[in-house]
């Protein structure tokens, strides 16, 4: 069979998403040396008194300039001086929730009745009838009518998917289907379930909408032959488990080399190809809370910067409960910061940011004449923005609205707001990490498959979480 001559393949030109890291500083702060600076920054004499304090100072850790404030290219002031704070926790720091299992995922005991919590019979239901619908189509082009081409029932689907998750567990994903039953090279196990031609043939015809409203649908939602079932199982994944205080949002890249027109190119990744997904789990259980499929620069995002879109609609399961999300610097802004503390999303939020952004004074990018392991505050309401030089030409930038101040670690003089973020940044991809040491892949030429395919894994993982 000529897979390129299928109706459900779909052809577009690559996405590049290869500046998805910090800003270099340096790169930025070689252009404020041109002279060329904002009548909305500090004046010049303020500006030599400042340089002038960083080159005579031996101190590590916060420093403290001997100017009142800072100010952004478009004018932000940011306060030097620490503000005045009580012993009594802030308002929005306080959170009533105890993570764990909610609903009807609190009497679930078995694996198998985790699992179905998130892959329920309405998705199960969903793709045994398109995917039936699929096989009638192909099997009137055989010959001969054996079992191998008749519809599949639902105990068989969960077979399928059952050998699926088998594959994973021993590893042999990779391994072709004749290899698998294969009974000199791995055994009877699989062969005890299907054949080999019934296992290649009911993976070929998985399907997950109808084929016949596809074309119409795809028209406004490049998402559409996996929309319906992936609705359905991150419904479940967020009825079905509270998360902690603390939550992060990050990417996840699923790997895919065949034709899709969202399909990302991100070098940092080690898949470096393949289907962006913006995600956000829990940072203690790396549970996944919610998800979105990023489908390239054309997503409707009513109006808002990609970062803020998905930050906002993620957490709206979520919103009003004070609870910290952690981010990179792809999401984070000042005035995303803003909002998040204002109704309806009631949320704080720690976050490397970018260099380019123009809330930040030129001051803060300044690396030559910095010492290592110092760092400059500034303060903005709710607002604090940290400057750390970690290294001789690094700067790292970090904005939070949960900490009211920033001090250092008495020895290695960082500033907890870098120790936060550190500790809770990884949640996504250690998440990420899980997936792939049990992973349900095997090679096709159909993205929805692959995506299909991470679901799975993704499913497989949150039925692990206590």
């Amino acid at each position: 069979m000529n897979t390129l001559n299928d109706p459900d393949y779909e052809t577009d030109d690559e996405l590049d998403h290869s500046d998805d890291s910090d800003s270099e500083i340096s790169d930025i702060e070689n252009q404020s040396t041109n002279g060329n600076w904002s009548s909305q920054e500090i004046c010049p004499a303020q500006r030599l008194e400042f340089q002038k304090f960083l080159a005579e100072t031996k101190e590590k850790g916060i420093l403290t300039p001997p100017i009142p404030s800072l100010r952004g290219k478009n004018g932000h002031r940011w306060s030097t001086t620490p503000p005045v704070t009580t012993k009594r926790t802030s308002a929005r720091n306080i959170v009533h929730v105890v993570r764990g299992p909610k609903a009807v995922a609190k009497n679930a005991v078995t694996p198998l009745q985790c699992w179905e919590l998130f892959f329920s019979d309405a998705i199960l239901n969903k793709i045994l009838v398109h995917t039936n619908e699929k096989i009638e189509l192909m099997a009137s082009k055989f010959q001969n009518q054996n079992a191998t081409v008749q519809k599949v029932s639902y105990n068989e689907l969960r077979a399928l998917l059952g050998l699926l998750y088998f594959t994973a567990a021993l590893k042999d994903n990779h391994l072709s289907a004749r290899t698998l039953f294969n009974s000199g090279l791995c055994g009877n196990q699989y062969k005890a379930c299907l054949s080999s031609e019934r296992f290649s043939f009911l993976l070929w015809c998985l399907r997950f909408d109808d084929s016949k409203t596809r074309d119409e649908r795809m028209k406004t939602d490049r998402f559409a032959p996996v929309r319906e079932v992936w609705e359905i199982f991150i419904e479940n994944c967020r009825n079905n488990y509270k998360p902690g205080s603390f939550v992060t949002i990050d990417e996840q890249l699923l790997a895919f080399r065949g034709r899709c027109s969202f399909r990302m190119y991100m070098p940092n990744k080690p898949a470096k190809n393949g289907i962006k997904t913006v995600m956000m789990c829990d940072t203690t259980t790396n549970y996944l809370i919610d998800a979105i499929p990023y489908l390239g620069k054309n997503t409707n995002t009513n109006g808002m910067a990609h970062g803020e879109f998905f930050v906002k609609k993620l957490t709206e399961s979520i919103h009003g409960s004070n609870r910290n999300v952690t981010m990179d610097n792809w999401f984070t802004s000042v005035p995303l910061a803003l909002d998040l503390l204002k109704p309806p999303f009631n949320l704080t939020m720690v976050g490397t940011i970018r260099a380019n952004k123009r809330e930040i004074p030129r001051e803060m990018l300044n690396v030559r004449k910095r010492k290592v392991d110092t760092s400059l505050v500034g303060y903005d309401r709710e607002l604090t923005l940290t400057s750390y030089k970690a290294k001789k030409n690094k700067v790292v930038l970090l904005l939070s609205t949960m900490n009211e101040t920033v001090k250092a670690d008495s020895q290695t003089f960082k500033p907890d707001v870098a120790d936060f973020y550190n500790s809770t940044k990884g949640a996504v991809d250690t998440f990420d990490q899980l997936c792939s040491l049990s992973t349900c892949n095997r090679k096709t030429p159909r993205w929805p498959n692959c995506f299909v395919y991470g679901m799975l894994n993704s499913g497989g993982i949150n039925s692990e979480t206590h």
